[in-house]
């Protein structure tokens, strides 16, 4: 799924516009072409994928609070008094402390690890969003190709029957009504077949706009617009679920209020810092002069913050994890209902596809035979109309199943996360 697209494709999708002095061709696009662009160009992915950089550095710089702080300071100094003659001071020092026992320094080291790996699962999760965006479009691409194509198939049916009732009508063996009904079906058609040209320039849009272009220019999915086949374990849901970035995320988040109620606790707990330093003083760089220090620092606080702050504080946070925690395992029974129900919505739809097949086959021979009859003079108009109105239709479902299985599916395996990078 991580190809690149050709430098040639690419450099067509970066070159659209609508100011084009000469149309181009139709750019074809396979659907892994199109998560290589989406990887590459939508911007919420890349904003992400940002924001993960970003808590990883902080994570990183977290573990300096354990490291020593090392500072050196010089300052010149020019005095002098109204009957004493003016004298200068040089000092230097150089002083080093560090953290011996912190344990909210080391709270805070565990909850920067929290928040980027929290921001790498909302990653993922931003990522099977936007796989579940793409290839909806995708797949809406690929109907209106085939939704245009019916419809010009159509049109050419009923302008066939049209003249072949305008030439009944001339011969006087079909009233004037339904010659005038054949021409407004043909009328109907041609109108249709403009909407499905409306309808396959927005859903060029809508996939460019997923790829994360904002100009417009003829692309062309190359795919066929079939029934999926998915199989689910519904036996292991509850792992699959375990596995989903959108629960990772508030697990991480359930981790962090569990960090901070540890640390709420850790205001009342010492803290213990060794500190050093070594200076010189004079009257010039370097002088004489020169003191050094060495020493432990306890620090054990009774009521820094008051006297029922910190009882509290640690009652709130205990309160907010209890309370995370029950929203995480709501949020589990939630998505695996819906799992459940999506799943079936994606076997009800292939089914419909599938068992359509059929019915489509039927009708299209009984519309042939139709056809030879009236010819014949064995049918009339009427009953013509009908048969072909229910291959038309039956025709323009079979399109319709097709894309609410594909769409089904994708809706399904966005519940799951799966993400532009894992197929």
């Amino acid at each position: 799924m991580m190809k690149k697209l050709p430098l040639t494709a690419l450099a067509l999708l970066a070159t659209a516009s609508l100011a084009a002095a000469a149309p181009e061709p139709p750019l074809e696009l396979t659907w892994q072409d199109c998560v290589a662009a989406a990887v590459q160009n939508n911007p919420a992915l890349k904003a992400q994928k940002a924001t993960v950089e970003q808590y990883k550095y902080l994570y990183q710089a977290g573990f300096n609070a354990y490291l020593p702080s090392v500072d050196i300071s010089h300052s010149v100094t020019r005095s002098g008094a109204q009957l004493s003659s003016p004298y200068d001071r040089v000092s230097t020092s150089l002083s080093a402390s560090q953290d011996l026992l912190n344990l909210k320094s080391l709270s805070s080291i565990r909850s920067a690890k929290l928040a980027y790996e929290k921001a790498d699962a909302d990653y993922r999760a931003e990522s099977a969003s936007l796989r579940q965006t793409l290839y909806t479009a995708f797949i809406n691409l690929v109907y209106a190709q085939d939704n245009l194509a019916t419809q010009k198939k159509i049109l050419v049916i009923r302008q066939n029957n049209s003249q072949l009732v305008a030439l009944d009508y001339e011969s006087g063996t079909e009233s004037k009504g339904n010659m005038l009904y054949s021409q407004a079906l043909t009328q109907l058609s041609s109108s249709s077949v403009r909407q499905a040209g409306r309808s396959l320039d927005s859903a060029r849009l809508d996939l460019l706009s997923a790829m994360g272009y904002s100009d417009y220019r003829p692309i062309v999915a190359k795919a066929d617009l079939t029934a999926p086949d998915y199989t689910l374990d519904t036996s292991g849901l509850k792992d699959l679920v375990e596995k989903v970035p959108q629960i990772e995320s508030q697990e991480k988040s359930l981790e962090s209020l569990k960090e901070k109620m540890l640390s709420a606790k850790y205001d009342l707990y010492p803290t213990l810092m060794a500190n050093g330093s070594v200076g010189w003083a004079g009257d010039r760089e370097f002088a004489g002069g020169r003191s050094w220090s060495m020493g432990l620092s306890l620090n054990l606080p009774l009521f820094s913050n008051g006297l029922t702050y910190a009882p509290n504080n640690i009652k709130a946070a205990g309160q907010a994890y209890r309370s995370g925690e029950a929203s995480l395992q709501d949020a589990k029974n939630s998505l695996l209902n819906s799992i459940r129900d999506g799943y079936n919505s994606f076997l009800n739809a292939r089914d419909n596809a599938l068992v359509n097949v059929a019915v489509l086959a039927a009708d299209e021979t009984r519309y042939k035979e139709s056809q030879i009859q009236y010819q014949a003079g064995q049918m009339s108009f009427i009953d013509l109309e009908t048969v072909e109105q229910t291959l038309v239709d039956a025709q323009l479902n079979q399109l319709s199943y097709y894309q609410r299985a594909n769409n089904s599916l994708i809706s399904l395996q966005g519940l799951l996360g799966v993400g532009l990078e894992d197929r």
